[in-house]
């Protein structure tokens, strides 16, 4: 399903509460009539909205309410394009009655004036809509409206949806400023556009993060029970020819293999839990997490340099929380520590991450090999890669292992960090 049908919910759920009342004066005949802000002002409202709303859905919905105060209209839609359907699909709307949202909630593209509307470079105005031969869906003469102007929505020379503007007047829209409604429909446009380029990030990550896990549960706890099941065929083999010595020697390795998976699924459900989340405070969730890694094995762990982590962006942080997590992981598994330190720094070219344990080490040179078998250095230097970082350990037997993540800083780091 697109984009476009998502935002169609999201705009029934959102709902602007932050519109600027207009300014209202009186005609010779007594009845009030809203003055029209200037165009820049105009823009700078509509700018400001999109800007700020943290859901497009609800950006649309506040741009109709500014719109309709502007243009003085009465009634205002936004539909948005779904290339793969070729249909306009609404997803904001101020003052349409419940049966014209049902009937209208989906337009063919090119089909009745909206259709038409949503392929053109510019604005088109009509000042007779019952009049008018282009109009061949019967909801709009149903909804009784006087004047309309449909506004195409574009970015880089796509059409991506439609603004309409409904008015009971005939005529209404006869002296509207149609340069002042086509940088608006590019404004929007835009809007759109980098909504669902964003959204379609998200999802990328999201399928990248589905497939890491899937790797930590095929490698981990999936070889766990492939080996329970290699184990229990044995123990069945040696109960059938009566040597209960090695029925009890193989039973007490099932019992340790249970009790390392159960740790791992625990501890991966914490990982789970305690991730940076988006608009979250990335030192703070690793705090959270080292506390419970620490609390939960008995390894007294240390966070230094924090204030580093601000600096990065929501892919770094993702990225490195769990190499960070894998690292402690391999703590938690094969070191035997007692202390661990995480120390964040920064070097002219690179944020670094350190991971600093003081367990029986290891001989380092058996990882060198990025082509070994070594699924948790493996999976450390998918995730820094996928970064432009890099990953190295270093140890010794009996001296304690260093694993160091480093990820690249870019020009805006740069520039907006600490030096």
């Amino acid at each position: 399903m697109s984009a476009s049908l998502d935002m169609v919910q999201t705009a029934k759920e959102d709902r602007a509460d932050e519109t600027e009342p207009p300014t209202v004066s009186s005609d010779q005949a007594g009845r009030a009539r809203v003055e029209s802000p200037d165009p820049l002002r105009a823009l700078q409202m509509v700018a400001a909205v999109v800007s700020r709303a943290p859901a497009l859905g609800r950006a649309l919905n506040a741009v109709l309410d500014r719109l309709l105060a502007i243009a003085n209209a009465d009634i205002g839609a936004i539909h948005l394009l779904d290339d793969a359907a070729g249909e306009l699909c609404l997803a904001a709307s101020r003052g349409l009655s419940e049966a014209f949202q049902v009937k209208e909630c989906r337009i063919p593209v090119g089909v009745c004036l909206c259709g038409l509307s949503a392929t053109l470079d510019e604005p088109l105005v009509v000042d007779d809509l019952a009049t008018d031969r282009r109009l061949s869906r019967t909801a709009c003469r149903e909804e009784c409206v006087g004047s309309w102007v449909g506004v195409p929505l574009r970015s880089r020379d796509r059409a991506l949806g439609i603004l309409t503007l409904y008015a009971g007047e005939r005529g209404a829209f006869r002296t509207i400023d149609r340069r002042l409604l086509t940088t608006i429909g590019d404004q929007l446009g835009v809007a759109v556009e980098n909504a669902r380029w964003y959204a379609a990030m998200r999802e990328s990550a999201v399928a990248e993060e589905r497939a890491a896990i899937a790797a930590e549960l095929h490698d981990g706890i999936a070889q766990s029970l492939a080996y329970l099941n290699v184990q229990t065929a044995r123990v069945q083999d040696l109960l059938e020819r009566g040597e209960t010595a090695g029925v009890r020697q193989e039973l007490a390795a099932i019992r340790e293999a249970i009790r390392d998976t159960y740790q791992d699924v625990r501890q991966l459900l914490v990982d789970f839990r305690n991730a940076p989340k988006e608009g979250g405070e990335f030192a703070s969730s690793l705090r959270t997490h080292l506390d419970a890694f620490g609390l939960s094995n008995a390894i007294k762990i240390e966070l230094v340099g924090e204030e580093v982590l601000r600096d990065f962006s929501l892919l770094q942080q993702a990225e490195v929380f769990r190499m960070i997590q894998e690292a402690l992981a391999n703590v938690r598994k094969h070191a035997q520590a007692s202390q661990v330190r995480v120390a964040c720094g920064r070097t002219q070219a690179t944020w670094e991450v350190r991971v600093e344990d003081d367990g029986r080490g290891c001989d380092a040179a058996r990882f060198a090999d990025p082509t070994g078998n070594h699924l948790g250095l493996t999976l450390l230097r998918e995730r820094a890669a996928r970064l432009g970082g890099t990953v190295r350990l270093t140890s010794a037997p009996g001296c304690g292992t260093t694993v160091v993540i480093g990820v690249p800083r870019g020009r805006d780091a740069d520039e907006g960090g600490a030096p």
